[in-house]
């Protein structure tokens, strides 16, 4: 450069600065920029006096900016190159060529590395989502899933625009106690600590940017960050809603990166709402898909159980709630028993509710519909389903509506989730459409349920009548005909209940019929089949019992009858009974199983009554 002209130096010098812009114009400011902008600082100065030169304070400015950027090893190694090439120039008579254009070399290299470093893409990305609960409340969905994954890609985006270290993505639950924020989606460098799950928000840098609606610039002082390695970080509003774009980095924030953050925080802000609006046009399409389901369905469905379940999944596949249940009214007090619950959180425990002893109750007693946004906030303390019911995670929101006709509520339907404010207009607006066509099937069905009932169930004891009998006892002879498993039969008559009759009149005699029959059904299995057969005639069937246990099981409900006797009119009315057994094998034809446990029957009333024969 001495021996070039004045003229070519201010060339060379306008051609290197020319370049040095084009560069900060395409990557803006980082390493590459400010490396690009030493040789023609460097051309200057040797042109006005190397270290004599008045523009050597511009070097100082230099480094400053460069170190701002650049890597923490490479900083310092650029720096002690340009203070080698300086000196070189200094001493320009006293050095050999080849060491001036070594010094130039090494000079070049460096800022190559530096440009190449900064334009490669950072370093791999490693997601560090939050903490999954104990026992996970339902699978993921493909929507939730889509979701989740254009989050990470918006937040790679973020995490390049504005050169953090990490991008968290974080909302609030105002409603929590205390109040908490939770991390919905965070992306990280590698190496990088991996933060928080949750975070208390009284008193917490995200509570301010929530309340604020202001960007927030954090440095470590004697409060904790919210990422505890980081030195700075931007906090950043995004319409999640309440959610916090929380962007750490490792030393102080780069120029220009508060700028890129605001940007960042919009574009992701702008990019929630369409997710929300997506995620709302899918709900409205599986609301609708439902509500057809429904109508075509629900018409046919003779069974309550059947009902109640085609019901509860139309619930939670129209209104995306977690949770459904359907209840049946069983009288005009408001009263009735859940038929069916599915959906997570599971109820248990919640069986039947009484007069207005829950939120289910409430509606049913009132005629009314009933939401609660956040089932937290409420003063009272009323159990939602029925009383003594228990949750695994007790459900937020809450939508209870009464399934109406001629103005009485026959049914009723409860919808509930995990997060607060679940049902808004378009879930209530589905919930409505699905209560207004469910209401005549479920008394249809009840109906069936009803006729079903009359015709297998004897009217005066509520047990199975004689039809039913016969016909589980020919299934349990078509087992025994295949694969000779024992059964028994266990036939039993009241004792004297004519001179009962006589004596005390048919009402009582009944009321002696009904004591007898609720008896039986204490003492005998769940697996057993009690029937009354006929008169003062009742049965029992028994499977998978030989003979022997049988009889044991007859004694013992010979000994119940004995010792508790039906009081009337505020005095004991003894009630005895013979009994007869009868079991196969033992009985060589299955088929005349029942007539031998008569003919015991007939030999323990012989004998004296209150007695068990066996065949």
């Amino acid at each position: 450069m001495p021996r070039l002209p004045w003229w070519g130096g201010a060339a060379l010098a306008v051609a290197l600065l020319g370049i040095a812009a084009w560069t900060f114009r395409a990557r803006g400011a980082d390493a590459g920029s400010a490396a690009a902008l030493w040789p023609p600082l460097h051309v200057l100065i040797v042109l006005t006096g190397s270290l004599a030169s008045p523009l050597l304070p511009l070097a100082a400015g230099w480094i400053t900016v460069f170190g701002r950027h650049a890597r923490r090893l490479t900083a310092p190694a650029a720096v002690l190159v340009a203070l080698v090439v300086l000196a070189g120039d200094w001493l320009d008579d006293g050095l050999p060529a080849w060491t001036m254009v070594a010094g130039w070399l090494l000079l070049a290299a460096v800022a190559a590395g530096l440009t190449l470093a900064s334009t490669r893409e950072p370093r791999r990305a490693r997601t560090t989502p939050p903490a999954p609960p104990a026992e996970p409340a339902h699978p993921a969905g493909q929507g939730e899933v889509a979701e989740a994954e254009v989050l990470l890609s918006a937040l790679h985006m973020v995490l390049r625009a504005t050169d953090a270290d990490e991008a968290a993505l974080w909302r609030a639950d105002a409603g929590a106690q205390p109040p908490t924020a939770a991390c919905v989606a965070r992306l990280a460098l590698e190496g990088t600590p991996p933060g928080e799950a949750s975070v208390p928000l009284a008193g917490h840098p995200f509570n301010w940017a929530i309340e604020e609606k202001l960007p927030q610039r954090l440095e470590r002082g004697r409060r904790t960050l919210p990422s505890p390695w980081a030195e700075e970080m931007l906090l950043l509003p995004v319409d999640a809603p309440d959610g916090v774009l929380a962007l750490a980095y490792p030393g102080p924030v780069p120029p220009g990166a508060d700028v890129a953050a605001v940007h960042a925080g919009r574009h992701l802000s702008a990019l929630l709402g369409l997710l929300r609006a997506r995620g709302a046009l899918e709900r409205a399409e599986a609301g609708m898909r439902a509500l057809a389901q429904a109508v075509r369905t629900l018409p046919g469905e003779v069974e309550l159980d059947g009902f109640a379940r085609q019901l509860a999944a139309a619930v939670r596949q129209g209104t995306g709630a977690g949770g459904a249940a359907v209840a049946l009214v069983t009288d005009d007090l408001g009263r009735g028993k859940l038929l069916h619950a599915s959906g997570e959180p599971q109820p248990l425990g919640a069986e039947s509710f009484g007069e207005a002893d829950s939120r289910l109750a409430l509606a049913v007693k009132h005629g009314v519909e009933l939401s609660w946004p956040d089932l937290r906030r409420e003063g009272d303390r009323l159990p939602l389903l029925a009383p003594g019911e228990r949750w695994s995670e007790a459900p937020r929101s809450a939508a209870v509506l009464p399934l109406l006709v001629d103005g009485r509520a026959i049914g009723v339907v409860a919808a509930w989730h995990v997060e607060p404010g679940a049902f808004g207009e378009r879930e209530m607006d589905i919930l409505r459409r699905l209560c207004s066509v469910a209401p005549m099937p479920m008394r249809s069905a009840r109906r069936m349920e009803a006729l079903d009932q009359r015709a297998s169930t004897d009217p005066l004891t509520g047990l199975p009548n004689r039809s039913v009998f016969d016909a589980r006892l020919a299934g349990i002879i078509g087992v025994f005909d295949r694969y000779s498993r024992p059964f028994s039969v266990v036939a039993l008559d009241v004792d004297h209940f004519k001179r009962v009759n006589d004596t005390y009149g048919h009402e009582t005699g009944d009321r002696v019929l009904r004591h007898v029959a609720e008896l039986i059904r204490q003492t005998v299995r769940e697996v057993d089949l009690p029937a009354r057969i006929g008169g003062e005639e009742f049965v029992v069937l028994l499977p998978e019992t030989p003979l022997r246990q049988a009889a044991e099981a007859a004694e013992r409900l010979r000994c119940v009858l004995e010792t508790r006797p039906l009081v009337v009119n505020g005095s004991p009315l003894p009630v005895t009974a013979s009994l007869g057994v009868a079991a196969c094998p033992d009985t060589p034809n299955p088929a005349d199983v029942l007539a031998a446990a008569d003919a015991a029957l007939y030999r323990a009333k012989d004998g004296g009554r209150n007695r068990v024969e066996t065949a």
